[in-house]
């Protein structure tokens, strides 16, 4: 959404339709159908899409392809299928929720887009002006082509407002949730213990009598153990309780603090297990701490549902009817008309992934 993305404003506003939908592929043929005007791609309702406003939506696209120095993809291709597929989809939920907005007097005042306008030049462009307007013709928009996807987008957010404004969540259901889904809320039992990882027991038993016999686990974890993960620190390695691999978790958590295992076998190899501090306890976050939390987690949900379930409802209310050559798929499951990431965008955390090789906390 354009509340959400200034830093990439122009690309928002010209290539949304892009990636906002993820439909299948739209059929061939020349000829529309014959309630469908030769210069629409569909009819909404009583509405015809204006074939022009596709042919803007994909010229802009490609506008934002060249910007990013991309290959647009050529006509007949199953990548250029994609992006006409999203075109449509993303025309047909636009002029939906435009006709719903109207059945329901919800509309957009110009002091509102000039508001949303002025926010992103000075999020995204610090008042530059030019700036902004160098951005968005990057991506082949005008300001006032701009204004429209803002006016647009504002009347959809109005429109969800109106959907989720009954949208509640007592006292009790936070609590329920919360006695429901305690594993959520609750820190497992943990504590560090230091392993040395070896392929064959044969190496393991002498591993073990070096150590019954005095021997440094640190220095021989270094020297000996395959866990790339924890050898550099000595065969250190903190452990939640059922975070590892069954044996490996029993031992840690049944063992002494500095009591030596005897080898014990895994899907990884051998290991030979020492505790060096005892064990914290399980911990249950208090509910006042998550309340908050929770209420905001189910007010979301509640609020998705309802839109979509008012996606559904719409294409029923105001059924689309398409010009030959751009039907959707049979499996169109509809959408909400949301901005999803952009290329590149994966939702990816940052976390570094566990590698193979670290192997005790693996399950």
């Amino acid at each position: 959404m354009l509340t959400k993305r200034f830093s990439h404003v122009g690309r928002a506003l010209a290539a949304a339709f892009v990636l906002t939908l993820a439909l299948a592929a739209c059929g061939g043929g020349d000829d529309g159908p014959a309630d469908v005007p030769a210069d629409a791609i569909a009819v909404v309702g009583d509405t015809p899409i204006p074939k022009a406003d596709f042919d803007a939506l994909m010229s802009r696209a490609q506008e934002s392809y060249e910007s990013q120095e991309r290959e647009f993809p050529a006509v007949g291709t199953p990548e250029y299928q994609d992006l006409q597929s999203r075109a449509v989809a993303f025309l047909v939920q636009r002029y939906r929720f435009q006709a719903e907005a109207e059945a329901l007097d919800i509309e957009v005042a110009e002091a509102e887009v000039d508001e949303r306008l002025d926010q992103i030049r000075e999020e995204s462009f610090e008042g530059d002006e030019a700036r902004f307007e160098e951005a968005l013709e990057a991506e082949g928009l005008t300001v006032e082509q701009a204004r429209e996807e803002i006016r647009a987008q504002l009347l959809q957010e109005k429109l969800f407002e109106k959907v989720t404004e009954d949208v509640e969540v007592s006292d009790e259901d936070v609590a329920a949730y919360y006695e429901e889904n305690e594993e959520q809320f609750t820190q497992p039992a943990s504590r560090d213990v230091r392993h040395i990882l070896v392929k064959n027991k044969a190496r393991a038993d002498e591993i073990h009598a070096e150590l019954e016999n005095g021997g440094n686990f640190a220095q021989l974890a270094r020297r000996y153990s395959q866990d790339t993960g924890s050898k550099k620190a000595g065969g250190k390695l903190p452990v939640q309780q059922g975070s590892t691999v069954p044996p490996f978790d029993e031992a840690a958590f049944e063992l002494d603090t500095n009591e030596l295992s005897e080898p014990v076998q895994t899907t990884f190899g051998w290991h030979i297990i020492m505790p060096i501090t005892d064990v914290e306890p399980a911990e249950v976050t208090p509910f006042e701490d998550v309340e908050e939390r929770i209420r905001e987690q189910l007010e979301s949900e509640r609020s998705n549902s309802a839109v979509e379930t008012l996606t559904q409802e719409l294409e029923k209310k105001y059924p689309a009817t398409y010009a030959a050559g751009f039907e959707p798929a049979e499996t169109d499951p509809g959408t909400t008309g949301e901005e999803p990431a952009e290329d590149g965008d994966t939702g990816d955390t940052g976390d570094e992934p566990a590698t193979t090789e670290e192997t005790t906390t693996d399950q």
